[in-house]
This record gives structure tokens, C-alpha cells and sequence, in this order.
């Protein structure tokens, strides 16, 4: 079975960090909460504390298939500066395993090298620090083994398409149709 990681610095969105972590769990893709900070301690950007199951030292990327990303500004920021961050992102996306990051977090695409190679898409304003090869106006963008998506509202469909990537498209529809996705979906229409 296929593993994923998302990586915690304090300050991250978290609504796009426990929203990933549910679907993947509810989809029985295992996933672990990875802090980058030096303890299992995290802050989100709105002050929600959650206790990561791992610390970014102490993790071998090599048992993992997928890097996962979350928004937030200070989070964001924090994934951008840390080196060992940027080696991941970038050896996976040379392994052709999957990369994620969603809102404000494609900046460390950007300083990893990553961003230059692949179409888009990252929360409204950021384009400007993201050097996407080309940049997509999409919800969620998939390009190759990379998935990007805007921010907050759109983390649902982020995390399907992880789902998808990693496990198929039925774990993803059951996922989806568990949440209730197509009625709201499909209340919106009328």
C-alpha cells in the first residue's frame, strides 16, 4: 500500500493539513503528520494546536510514495526555508512519486527547483513568488506526478486527487460520495 507524508511548520492551514489527513485515512491511505519545527508540538496559522506522529529527523523518505504540502503564510515560509523540505520535494519529484502542495506551500516548489518544470496553480497573489512553468487558473492542477491546488476552500478536491493518484479513482469516489461531495455538488445546480 502506497504511503504519504504531510509536512508541518508552524502556521500551516489547517484546514488544508486535517482535511488531506482525514480523506487519505477515511480512503486507508496511511498518512503521518511530519513536524519540521523540532518537536511534535505544531501550530496552525489560527492557532489550533495538533501533535505531528513523526519529526521530520527522524523520518526515512525513502518508505514514503507521496510529499504533501499545506498552505498558511508562516507555515508556508517555514517549509521554503528548510533545507531538508526542498531535498524531498525535489528527489520525489525526480522519482516520479507525488507532490502535493496546495495554497501558499508551492513557494517551496519554487525554492526546491520544482515549480520551473511543471503547470500550476497556488492561492491568488502568490503567483508572483511561484515560477510555474506556465500557471493554471484550475481548482486543483495535476501535472505529471505533481498535484497543486488554490487554497482553503478548494482542499477537498486537493485531497481527492491525491486519493486518486495514490489509490485509484473508486477509493476516490467512495471518499467523495462519503462526504456528501455530490449533494452539494449537485444543490449548487439548482
Amino acid at each position: 500500500m502506497k504511503r504519504a507524508m504531510i509536512l508541518l511548520g508552524n502556521g500551516y492551514e489547517e484546514i488544508e493539513a486535517l482535511t488531506v489527513v482525514d480523506y487519505l485515512r477515511r480512503a486507508e491511505i496511511p498518512i503521518d503528520m511530519v513536524s519540521i519545527t523540532g518537536s511534535l508540538e505544531t501550530v496552525g496559522d489560527h492557532q489550533i494546536q495538533i501533535q505531528a506522529d513523526r519529526l521530520f529527523e527522524e523520518i526515512d523518505p525513502s518508505e514514503y510514495d507521496a510529499v504533501i504540502t499545506p498552505g498558511g503564510g508562516p507555515g508556508s515560509k517555514m517549509l521554503a526555508g528548510h533545507e531538508g523540505v526542498l531535498s524531498v520535494l525535489k528527489s520525489f519529484y525526480e522519482d516520479g512519486k507525488i507532490v502535493a502542495s496546495i495554497c501558499a506551500s508551492p513557494i517551496a516548489l519554487n525554492a526546491s527547483g520544482v515549480a520551473q518544470h511543471i503547470k500550476g496553480t497556488c492561492y491568488p497573489g502568490f503567483e508572483s513568488e511561484v515560477r510555474f512553468q506556465s500557471f493554471s487558473e484550475q481548482l486543483v492542477e495535476r501535472d505529471g506526478n505533481v498535484i497543486t491546488s488554490r487554497g482553503p476552500a478548494t482542499a477537498v478536491y486537493f485531497a481527492l486527487t491525491i486519493i486518486e493518484a495514490l489509490a485509484g479513482k473508486e477509493p476516490a469516489e467512495k471518499v467523495r460520495k462519503g462526504i456528501l461531495l455530490p449533494l452539494v455538488e449537485s444543490s449548487q445546480k439548482g
